[in-house]
């Protein structure tokens, strides 16, 4: 099972602050797409969707609003939902431009996340819970709400060792194999299994 949790994270593998004004000039994207994408099709096929429409709508933080105490954590999966509504201290999340933490007031921000530990203080230094994830990306909200977006994510405990280190030595082989031939496709699978079993050997040795 581990083996197969493992082996499936390496197969998956914007900052922006945000204002009500900045919000509502993005919301005209989608607008000005269908404006010119409607003269060129059929008028029976129905409009497309945007991935903007799939999340939870936040909402505003209205000015001078205090702070609350707690951030609102929701964590998704493609096949389910893993923590829903959760108040939580702390988020601390492996973005693709260096790791970060999230705390109740955060500015908003989107973050692209690399394969690496989310990890989550239900009470700060207390209560903590650590998965890990292959990619995604996690949406800080006005509100003090975040929203993580994972492609695969398993809780670190459950992942093996021994079985992360094989998984490593056999994708960096296979690498250094196909380096040789050229096939660009093969590599850049292969550089993805290094890179996400590296990510899981450094999480299970910390």
């Amino acid at each position: 099972m581990f083996r197969q949790v493992a082996q499936r994270l390496a197969c998956t593998a914007r900052r922006g602050l945000s204002t009500s004004a900045v919000c509502r000039e993005g919301d005209k994207g989608p607008a000005e797409f269908l404006k010119k994408f409607s003269p060129h099709v059929s008028s029976t096929l129905s409009p497309p969707s945007f991935p903007s429409e799939f999340l939870p709508k936040a909402k505003e933080a209205e000015e001078g609003a205090a702070v609350p105490e707690k951030l609102t954590l929701n964590f998704f999966l493609p096949h389910e939902t893993t923590v829903k509504d959760s108040k939580v201290d702390l988020v601390l999340l492996p973005a693709l431009t260096g790791d970060f933490g999230v705390m109740p007031g955060h500015v908003p921000t989107v973050a692209q996340l690399r394969p690496g530990v989310v990890t989550v203080h239900k009470t700060l230094d207390k209560e903590i819970e650590k998965y890990f994830v292959s990619s995604g990306f996690a949406f800080v909200h006005a509100d003090s709400s975040t929203d993580v977006c994972a492609v695969e994510a398993v809780k670190l405990e459950d992942l093996d060792p021994e079985a992360v280190r094989a998984g490593l030595a056999e994708y960096t082989a296979k690498l250094g194999a196909l380096q040789a031939k050229g096939d660009d496709y093969e590599i850049a699978a292969a550089q993805i299994g290094v890179e996400v079993y590296s990510a899981m050997n450094a999480a299970v040795g910390a």
